[in-house]
């Protein structure tokens, strides 16, 4: 059996464009006339490095951690781009058979509300990650195309990933809600080490009457150690040999959250693997968080330069 390589760590998710227009609303009415059916707006259009594989990955390779992503970045115009922000982060790419990369357009207003068309994608190959060598850390989250199916697929490779020595991450998300029983979500669980989430999408698997409490009945149906994410609340840990923390943000009175969950996963991802405290990595995972929140430009926003390699 192969032994974990040590300092690796191994992103499982998908890699998406995201396009933010700022200032507007999609959808509405269609029309014939060019003059009818144009919105203006007077805020710059971006493109920005999203999905829960892509972003995380960029985040840790900006932070000098040897990373490996298996995604369903697309043989296409939007995939070139993506991979070369990747890859100026020396992100490893594995997972490259996507016809077509996802790419999600985002109408964002004053508030920072969101409106979305999303295009998804193709699926992530879950197994393809029992070929790579095997890492240290071993992270894997839901994306918009998951169904049951996914589901039994991550099962078989956490639970065969934690017998070669692999610490295993998983961050619920909220595509699972609808596609998967409770109870496939309850036995996923017991296969992992930390289990992440926000307030709210780990609510839809288990019943709570606040954050504490919703930490410990997650500990009670089997997870090691769990992080709550909590947005302008902060974050939450808690483990089953009974450590616990809240760690706060500073208040943002306006900014763009697209990003922010899945850099604050990256930022965990390599304080586990650099042997920080969960406090430590909590904290500094929410810090960066609040950084994406205030820069408004996702992953991209992390590092002040393009190769800034330092602890976020």
């Amino acid at each position: 059996m192969r032994a974990p390589v040590e300092g690796l760590v191994q992103i499982a998710g998908n890699a998406v464009l995201d396009v933010l227009v700022r200032g507007t609303g999609l959808g509405g009415p269609a029309a014939e006339v060019w003059s009818d059916n144009v919105q203006t707006v007077r805020n710059p259009v971006d493109g920005v490095l999203g999905g829960c594989g892509a972003a995380t990955a960029y985040v840790l390779g900006g932070l000098g951690q040897q990373v490996a992503l298996n995604t369903n970045l697309g043989q296409d115009v939007w995939g070139d781009t993506l991979r070369n922000w990747l890859e100026s982060m020396e992100v490893d790419i594995a997972g490259l058979k996507a016809a077509r990369t996802a790419v999600h357009v985002i109408a964002l207003d004053a508030v920072g509300r969101r409106q979305s068309h999303y295009y998804r994608g193709e699926k992530v190959d879950w197994r393809a990650s029992l070929q790579l060598p095997v890492p240290q850390v071993f992270f894997a989250a839901g994306y918009g195309s998951v169904e049951s199916e996914d589901a039994a697929q991550l099962h078989a490779v956490f639970s065969a990933l934690r017998r070669r020595g692999t610490l295993v991450v998983f961050d619920v998300s909220p595509w699972f809600a609808g596609r998967v029983e409770v109870e496939q979500m309850h036995a996923l669980w017991k296969q992992i080490d930390y289990l992440v989430g926000t307030e709210e999408e780990l609510l839809v698997w288990q019943d709570a009457e606040n954050a504490e409490d919703l930490a410990q009945r997650v500990l009670d149906r089997g997870v090691e150690r769990v992080v709550v994410k909590r947005g302008s609340d902060g974050a939450l840990f808690a483990t089953r040999d009974g450590a616990q923390g809240q760690v706060d943000v500073r208040p943002i009175s306006a900014g763009n959250s697209v990003g922010a969950g899945d850099c604050f996963n990256g930022r965990l991802l390599y304080g586990l693997a650099q042997g920080e405290a969960l406090y430590d990595a909590v904290s500094a995972a929410a810090d960066l968080a609040t950084r994406i929140v205030e820069r408004g430009r996702g992953a991209l926003g992390a590092f002040d330069t393009q190769r800034r390699k330092d602890n976020g």
